[in-house]
């Protein structure tokens, strides 16, 4: 098996937690090639049967974001605080991790994608994909903005907030989750609509079928739009921002058949 070892090294217990993988996998006769923080691109992987991420869930997305659905499994092992994403949390955990993963002992769970595309002056300028959500959020100031938003070529709702999530299931119990927005399967086939911090007090998260199409039109600059944290792309007045599922997929390992409510309830226990 070709692996490939992802690692942030800006986590504590990185340089420690590397040791350990890097050892036992050559014990056991596989040579990994080693990546450290985000100096990899998406074609270091065609030749790779599974990655190996060691950090939090930001370098989960990270990955997600270069692999673009690639179809190589990732498994996460957590360096970090809460790991939604990783599957393993403890060092004690990861001889017995790495032998199931090379004997092919684990699942692929296939957590679904956003692609967001930005049209300006009726042309495509910009996409992107996220396994977390899309956000839009003001640059600066405390000034409100305003979103009119239309599904699938309906207006339905005109936002007057910070900014706006759309969360799939797997990012619900992210930026989501904080903003007051509802938790989700991440086997549903929806995702969330969540205005930030909205000046009505009708506004509410909406959790649509996700066969919908969505369109926010951007009524004035200074915003930008992000992809599960990463580098923003900035927004200008009359920009359209179309937002639909992806037909690609991430591909996480997974050893568990714990459910995701236990899950849940451990990871609520850490906060």
């Amino acid at each position: 098996m070709n692996l490939a070892l992802i690692v942030n090294q800006s986590k504590e217990d990185a340089e420690s937690f590397q040791k350990v993988i890097v050892e036992k996998l050559e014990d056991l006769g596989v040579h990994p090639q080693l990546f450290l923080n985000k100096d990899f691109q998406r074609n270091d992987f065609n030749e790779i049967d599974c990655i190996i991420t060691l950090g939090g869930d930001g370098t989960i997305l990270h990955t997600a974001g270069v692999l673009r659905g690639m179809k190589v499994p990732i498994l996460g092992i957590n360096a970090g605080h809460l790991g939604y994403l990783t599957e393993i949390r403890k060092r004690r955990e990861i001889d017995e991790a790495l032998k199931r993963l090379l004997a092919g002992d684990y699942v692929e769970d296939r957590r679904s994608m956003l692609l967001g595309r930005v049209i300006r002056g009726g042309r495509e300028i910009f996409s992107r994909l996220a396994l977390n959500e899309l956000l839009i959020s003001r640059v600066r100031g405390v000034s409100i903005h305003h979103f009119q938003v239309f599904c699938d070529g309906m207006e339905m709702v005109h936002y007057s907030s910070d900014g706006i999530i759309i969360s799939t299931p797997t990012g619900s119990t992210a930026y989501n989750l904080s903003a007051g927005g509802p938790i989700i399967s991440p086997e549903a086939k929806v995702y969330i609509m969540n205005p930030i911090c909205a000046h009505s007090l009708n506004a509410r998260a909406v959790v649509l079928d996700d066969r919908r199409v969505l369109e926010i039109v951007m009524e004035k600059g200074d915003q930008v739009l992000s992809f599960d944290g990463e580098e923003p792309f900035e927004l200008l007045s009359g920009d359209k921002v179309i937002i639909e599922k992806a037909e690609e997929e991430t591909v996480l390992v997974k050893f568990s058949r714990e459910s995701f409510l236990h899950t849940l309830r451990e990871k609520m226990s850490l906060v």
